[in-house]
C-alpha cells in the first residue's frame, strides 16, 4: 500500500474489508478445493495456509466457507514481522507444523508465493486457476485445476 501512496494502511484495510463484506455473496470457493482438502486430511497429510491476510481477514475470508476445518495450521500476516516474498511465513509454518521444507510443497498463485517457497528451499506448485500471469512464474509443478494437486499423491 505504501507503494501506491496509501499512508493510513489500517483505514485502507478497513475500507477494503467493508467492501469485501458487501460482495461476499458473489465469492465462491473454486470447484474441487474442498475435495482436495478432505482427501489430504483423510490421508493424514499435513495441510495449512500461509496467507498475506491478517487474522481478522482470515476469519472473514476462510472460515465462512468451511476452509479452516481442513487446514490444521495457519500463518497470517500478523504472525510474522516479515511477509511474503520473504520466507519467514513459510518458516513459521514449518516450525508450528513440524514439517520439513524438503518434504513439503507450497501451492500459490503469485510470484510472491513462488519467491517465498524458493527462498525457503521448498518445492512450489502454481495454482493456475487463480493466477493472473502464469507465464511470469516459474514452478516445478503447474496445476490447471485444484484436483490436479492429488496427482502428487500418486507419484509417491
Amino acid at each position: 500500500m505504501p507503494q501506491l501512496g496509501i499512508e493510513d494502511i489500517d483505514l485502507a484495510n478497513q475500507y477494503g474489508n467493508e467492501y469485501m463484506a458487501d460482495y461476499r455473496q458473489t465469492i465462491h470457493v473454486y470447484d474441487g478445493i474442498q475435495q482436495v482438502l478432505t482427501t489430504l486430511k483423510e490421508r493424514s497429510i499435513t495441510t495449512g495456509v500461509v496467507t498475506s491476510k491478517t487474522y481478522h481477514e482470515y476469519q472473514n475470508d476462510f472460515v465462512p466457507f468451511g476452509l479452516a476445518n481442513d487446514l490444521k495450521y495457519m500463518v497470517c500476516a500478523d504472525d510474522t514481522r516479515l511477509h511474503k516474498p520473504n520466507p519467514d511465513p513459510l518458516l513459521q509454518f514449518l516450525q508450528i507444523s513440524e514439517a520439513s521444507a524438503e518434504s513439503s510443497i507450497y501451492i500459490g498463485d503469485t510470484i510472491y508465493d513462488y519467491e517465498c517457497a524458493r527462498d525457503e528451499g521448498m518445492d512450489f506448485g502454481l495454482a493456475l486457476w487463480g493466477c493472473k500471469h502464469p507465464d511470469r512464474i516459474p514452478a516445478k509443478y503447474k496445476f490447471e485445476h485444484p484436483m490436479d494437486v492429488l496427482s502428487l499423491l500418486n507419484s509417491q
